[in-house]
């Protein structure tokens, strides 16, 4: 694990260390600490960056969707205010001379993969604890599972979450859930917040107990324990089943149904997954649609979703409508990523007589939106 976390820490340290710097040396002479992010009562947020020598610093990310220009102030230190924004968990990065750099005086991290990278987390609250937050409420567990993936020869991880009274139940229903494009196993807990989001819902009474099995979304060695020994390419070609697939039905679910106490009933299985994650879901349950009674697939980057690469469920689809009891798109309104295609998907279902809800929702390609996604999709599941 450190193997791969070392070097990210490291990088934050060394742009911290850099941006922090001052002539002079001593801590007698240190200036004085920035406060970034600072969230203001009405909900504006404002991000400071020391960076005395830097000649362009900007922000970006899940606040408002826009690229914002900080202003240099006398000390050094750049700074922009955004918003207001409604309450919710918010992502963002800065760009400081070419360079993408996190927020040195947060340390609240969102861990990522590839170019997307690891990026900066601001809360705003609300007027009270929100579904995602955490309530005086019955928890249930986050466990890390270690595994040997058979299918891929690599050592993985896969992250579980197990309802509160998990021990004393048995036969629980089982949702596999998928990360997108960039995020990692650790993804729909540490950013997602489906725990928190799990608990509130069971303690209200809006979901079942449910057993929610987080598997990584590349065929790669897990981010957690070392370099990958397979390649890192993730879509499916020609509408057979991918690698993650394959993992996940012949190394993962097994592994889930024999260590834990879930169902391998069909009626009490489902599959979800945002963007990447999302396309993952169709691949897996259009392959292998018998084991699956509810599909959601949130915004999701299904392009390779074509009659000429999947030709049974355009031409079969009742054989597909006999399988799932929901199958499920909400897709963000203003999504300008995946939103028009998948509009478009819809409507080829649609015409090809499969059975589904495509739903739009307020937001974009993003966690503000998927988080509602999936509180609303649990209280549907198992019913």
């Amino acid at each position: 694990m450190l193997r791969r976390v070392l070097p990210i820490l490291l990088m934050v340290l060394f742009v911290a260390a850099a941006a922090e710097a001052q002539p002079g040396g001593g801590r007698g002479n240190q200036p004085p600490p920035v406060v970034s992010p600072e969230v203001h009562p009405d909900g504006r947020v404002t991000l400071r960056y020391r960076a005395p020598n830097a000649t362009q610093v900007t922000v970006s990310g899940e606040l408002d969707g826009r690229t914002h220009t900080m202003t240099k102030g006398a000390d050094g230190v750049w700074e922009v205010t955004i918003g207001p924004l409604a309450p919710d968990i918010y992502t963002y990065a800065f760009n400081v001379d070419g360079v993408i750099a996190l927020d040195p005086r947060n340390a609240n991290t969102k861990y990522g993969y590839g170019n997307f990278g690891p990026v900066s987390i601001v809360q705003v609250p609300g007027d009270g604890p929100q579904f995602y937050d955490v309530k005086d409420v019955p928890h249930g567990e986050v466990r890390i599972r270690p595994y040997v993936s058979k299918t891929l020869g690599v050592a993985r991880t896969v992250w579980i979450y197990t309802p509160p009274g998990y021990d004393e139940g048995s036969d629980y229903p089982v949702l596999y859930l998928l990360h997108g494009a960039g995020d990692i196993e650790s993804g729909w807990t540490m950013i997602g917040r489906a725990n928190n989001i799990l608990d509130n819902a069971i303690a209200e009474g809006r979901a079942v107990p449910m057993v929610v099995v987080m598997p990584l979304g590349y065929p790669i060695q897990s981010f957690w324990t070392g370099p990958s020994k397979t390649s890192s390419v993730s879509a499916p070609q020609g509408g057979a089943l991918g690698l993650v697939g394959q993992d996940l039905l012949n190394d993962v679910m097994p592994m889930i149904e024999r260590e834990y106490k879930v169902s391998r009933s069909a009626d009490r299985r489902a599959i979800a997954g945002l963007s990447m994650g999302g396309g993952h879901t169709m691949n897996i349950a259009f392959n292998r649609p018998e084991l699956f009674r509810y599909v959601i697939a949130m915004s999701p980057a299904a392009f390779g979703v074509t009659p000429e690469n999947y030709p049974d469920v355009f031409k079969n689809p009742q054989k597909y409508n006999e399988q799932f009891k929901w199958f499920w798109i909400p897709v963000g309104e203003d999504d300008t990523l995946t939103g028009p295609g998948d509009r478009k998907l819809s409507e080829a279902f649609k015409a090809a007589g499969l059975n589904h809800e495509f739903t739009l929702t307020p937001g974009r390609h993003e966690w503000t939106v998927w988080r509602h996604h999936l509180h609303d999709g649990i209280a549907r599941l198992f019913k």
